[in-house]
């Protein structure tokens, strides 16, 4: 059938991309309140719930590193 090989590079789907950018919404820092409450009960909850100043640091850093892998994989497709 049709390998991504033998598929021309304009239609290639930016696999990456959609990693990256899978990754920026479950980093993005709005979402913090909300991973807290799914995260309730386990030690990665409950680091959340005592630093969320840390929380908010590393999670705007991932976000924005992921935004930005996410922009430069979909700029290069095209």
């Amino acid at each position: 059938m049709n390998s991504p090989e033998r598929l021309p590079t304009e239609t290639r789907k930016p696999f990456t991309g959609y990693l990256w950018g899978a990754l920026a919404v479950l980093t993005c820092p709005c979402h913090l309140p909300i991973l807290a409450a799914v995260l309730a009960g386990t030690t990665a909850g409950v680091f959340i719930g005592e630093h969320w100043g840390v929380a908010v640091l590393a999670l705007s850093g991932l976000f924005v590193l992921s935004v930005a892998r996410l922009l430069r994989a979909f700029k290069g497709r095209s």
